[in-house]
């Protein structure tokens, strides 16, 4: 990630605090701040704060925490500030006072105190002007160190927090080499499921935000979000959480290398993720089947096991074919599963329910071109198969309606790849069919597809 870089909130430019040494404060909860550079007194000839010049009689007064010259009006409190090395009380203006005061009050022994810190860290998150200067001052530090306090009200107040800071664009750089990443998956293993509700699920929703994103998709790997958010899906969630827990697993599944972990996980995730298909909750059935297409694309014994263990699960997929969800997405998603394990051989006889399922679809008047592509997709791939060969003649008609005569150009390569497996497999009574409507449009095609005529001009006599 690097060092951290300057940022622009809410239109000024802001320089976040840095700390002595590595950057990465969890689990670090004394961490020394970065001194910031003091004016000299030579550039200073009125107080920052109140504009008053300075004379004889009003001098000028440093604040330890920002560096710059004020009066003693205006710099007049002092306080311990262990985050610079400093245990006996420095002046510390009154713009850095209150985030230098939960920062060096976050160091105490004492709970309340704490708590006091914490507290007012949260607050000045959600304001303009506390925002730019806690991540000026080391409050961004001081909360991911304090990660793993184990007080759950606490932790709870963390988690707020984290979540405020990382729903601002121009601080997830930071965030990220701070260790927000580490700390959010600290928490989300951490917390009770059942009592800290709301601290998994801003936790989770933290974590979220940075899975989005592809410049920090693999650190997030590297953080350990896939064995936080796993360690959810062997425990008894609530729907909420499980919501979040699916979208998060989703965008994790988008990369291939975590298939397997999931795949050879012993806790039952497979299951639990199919049975998550059979949510009331429709925006958890197109969640949960998007990710399940997600790990369906992996390999020949990722798709055998999803298969499999749909069977246990009670043959979730078809129930959600069947179902006739009134959200397009749902059944596209389904769709789309179904579509990758049907280039599974082993699996073709296990199969036959969802193909006689798909079939039913294809017949029905679906409008959703994104749905008629995996609809398509899933025929072509069936076809391959002769064990299918005289359930798919049955519908080659539809197919050639359907497909072969769609002005969508994708839809139309499906349809051909289906009428081509069917034709290999059983010529006559495919051509027997085709002759009657299909031909012209097949032969059409194939003479549209780039290089087809000419490989055939240049085979050998």
């Amino acid at each position: 990630m690097g060092a951290i870089r300057p940022v622009k909130l809410e239109g000024l430019d802001i320089y976040p605090a840095t700390v002595e040494g590595l950057q990465e404060t969890f689990g670090s909860p004394n961490f020394i701040l970065a001194k910031a550079r003091w004016m000299s007194d030579d550039e200073a000839s009125n107080c920052v704060l109140c504009q008053n010049k300075f004379n004889q009689l009003r001098r000028k007064h440093h604040c330890r925490m920002c560096g710059r010259i004020l009066c003693s009006k205006c710099c007049k409190e002092k306080m311990p500030l262990p985050q610079l090395r400093c245990e006996e009380p420095e002046r510390v203006c009154e713009i850095c006072r209150p985030a230098a005061e939960c920062v060096t009050k976050s160091r105490s022994t004492i709970l309340s105190f704490k708590f006091e810190a914490v507290k007012g860290i949260v607050s000045m998150c959600k304001e303009e002007k506390g925002l730019c200067k806690l991540v000026e001052l080391g409050g961004v530090q001081m909360l991911i160190s304090m990660s793993k306090e184990p007080d759950a009200a606490l932790r709870a107040m963390i988690a707020e927090g984290l979540h405020i800071l990382s729903t601002h664009q121009p601080l997830h750089q930071m965030l990220a080499v701070v260790g927000v990443i580490k700390a959010l998956c600290w928490m989300i293993s951490a917390c009770d499921i059942v009592t800290e509700e709301k601290a998994v699920i801003d936790s989770l929703s933290a974590l979220t935000i940075f899975c989005k994103l592809n410049e920090f998709k693999m650190k997030a790997l590297q953080d350990g979000a896939l064995d936080a958010v796993l360690k959810l899906f062997q425990a008894q969630t609530t729907p909420a959480i499980s919501l979040v827990a699916v979208s998060t697993l989703s965008l994790l599944m988008e990369n291939p290398n975590t298939h397997t972990k999931i795949m050879d996980n012993p806790g039952n995730i497979l299951r639990n993720m199919l049975l998550l298909c059979g949510s009331e909750d429709e925006q958890m059935q197109e969640i949960s089947l998007k990710t399940l297409s997600h790990l369906s694309m992996g390999t020949d014994w990722h798709r055998h096991k999803i298969v499999q263990e749909d069977f246990t699960a009670g043959q979730m997929m078809l129930k959600v074919m069947r179902s006739k969800p009134k959200n397009d997405q749902i059944l596209c998603n389904a769709t789309c599963l179904v579509a990758n394990l049907s280039t599974s051989s082993e699996d073709q006889g296990g199969l036959q329910e969802l193909l006689s399922c798909l079939c039913e679809i294809m017949k029905s008047d679906v409008k959703s071109s994104a749905l008629l592509v995996q609809i398509s997709r899933g025929m072509a791939n069936f076809a391959a198969f002769p064990q299918n060969t005289d359930k798919l003649l049955q519908h080659l008609p539809v197919i050639v309606y359907k497909f072969l005569k769609s002005p969508d150009n994708i839809v139309k390569m499906h349809g051909m790849r289906a009428a081509l497996h069917l034709l290999s497999k059983k010529p006559s009574n495919t051509v027997e069919e085709l002759l009657r409507d299909g031909a012209g449009d097949l032969l059409t095609n194939i003479s549209r597809l780039p290089g087809v005529i000419d490989a055939i001009y240049r085979h050998p006599y």
